[in-house]
């Protein structure tokens, strides 16, 4: 009988640099706290172009390509480290520890940023990505009610590395 995975929860999200040679990093770490709810997987629709002939109502050629995989979710303690990770512009701090002296200023213009990324559910399937693309913004209520958030959006890319899939998936046992 085959094996049945059932992908539930989130342990972790992770981020880093793209190896050197292309292919997924191996220096990631962990983003913080994931508010409740946000985190998905969106995979669009294929794009499909028909083309028909005069003489006949069914296409002659089909032509198909796949939609992009994106990942989002919402950070809900970002330090201002994350803020330099996910946004840009840079991030300063005292020590090791977060203090009242740590400061993120924002970048001057967009600023592209690609990673690798992992992200490890409590069961089922870890998705791993070589190269994605973040887009990160700020945003939330400011009210005792609702708290700031930094809504992420990861985009799966081609990875630069030759032979690199682009998207892996591995069974994690339930932790």
């Amino acid at each position: 009988m085959a094996k049945h995975v059932y992908t539930l929860g989130l342990s972790e999200i992770k981020m880093g640099a793209i190896a050197g040679d292309g292919g997924m990093g191996s220096s990631l770490a962990s983003l913080g706290y994931t508010y409740q709810d946000t985190a998905q997987m969106i995979t669009e629709d294929a794009a499909v172009t028909d083309f028909y002939a005069e003489e006949v109502d069914d296409p002659v050629v089909s032509i198909g390509r796949a939609g992009k995989i994106q990942f989002k979710w919402s950070l809900m303690n970002p330090s201002p480290d994350d803020l330099e990770t996910v946004i840009g512009g840079t991030a300063s701090k005292s020590d090791n520890q977060l203090t009242d002296n740590d400061v993120w200023s924002a970048p001057d213009s967009h600023t592209v940023i690609e990673k690798s990324l992992e992200i490890t559910p409590k069961q089922g399937l870890k998705f791993s990505v070589p190269r994605a693309k973040i887009e990160a913004k700020l945003n939330g209520n400011l009210s005792k009610s609702a708290m700031l958030l930094v809504e992420i959006t990861a985009t799966v890319m081609a990875p630069t590395k030759s032979g690199e899939k682009k998207l892996k998936a591995q069974i994690v046992t339930a932790s």
